[in-house]
């Protein structure tokens, strides 16, 4: 074997990271929040999130998330050359004492979010751009599906609630 040319680099790559806080009613989520970890279909501890989890599309066709998404939606369709997309997922979870979300991207999807349902001192850290979110109750992220992220254990035995999606290119009209 003759090789001619091997590079192993990185180059800078274009992403989004938005922060923001929405106007919902945190209660109403948290409830179905707690329904969801209890319903048989759940994914409690078997993901990233090694915590309790709803199913993936728990709240993909909730009326009151719609509702908060929208707005991010329009948003996004601002920036010019914005591919096709849809709601793939959006999932509920809850991390009480102990728990946390493993290292992990949603690289196949295009974006993806975070909305936050009550305060909590367990943050969201984003290594490769070195950026974290504190949750504040209402506080949104949304971010490139690609960047990796990942919240440490939960060291209080507060519970921290969020709604987690992602939205996913929509191969048929790209």
């Amino acid at each position: 074997m003759k090789i001619d040319t091997e590079i192993t680099s990185q180059i800078p790559v274009d992403y989004t990271f938005i922060t923001g806080k929405s106007n919902i009613n945190s209660d109403y989520f948290i409830d179905k929040i707690e329904e969801g970890v209890r319903s048989e279909d759940n994914r409690n501890f078997q993901t990233n999130l090694k915590s309790y989890m709803t199913s993936w599309n728990f709240f993909q066709n909730d009326l009151n998330f719609i509702d908060f998404l929208l707005p991010i939606l329009d948003k996004i369709d601002s920036y010019p050359n914005v591919p096709s997309y849809f709601l793939q997922s959006a999932w509920g979870l809850k991390e009480n004492f102990s728990h946390r979300t493993a290292v992990h991207n949603h690289e196949s999807c295009f974006m993806s979010g975070v909305l936050y349902l009550n305060n909590h001192s367990q943050v969201l850290n984003f290594p490769q751009i070195q950026k974290n979110v504190r949750p504040e109750q209402n506080k949104f992220v949304l971010f490139s599906s690609f960047l990796n992220h990942y919240a440490e254990r939960n060291k209080t035995t507060k519970s921290k609630y969020a709604i987690a999606f992602n939205l996913g290119y929509d191969l048929k009209y790209q």
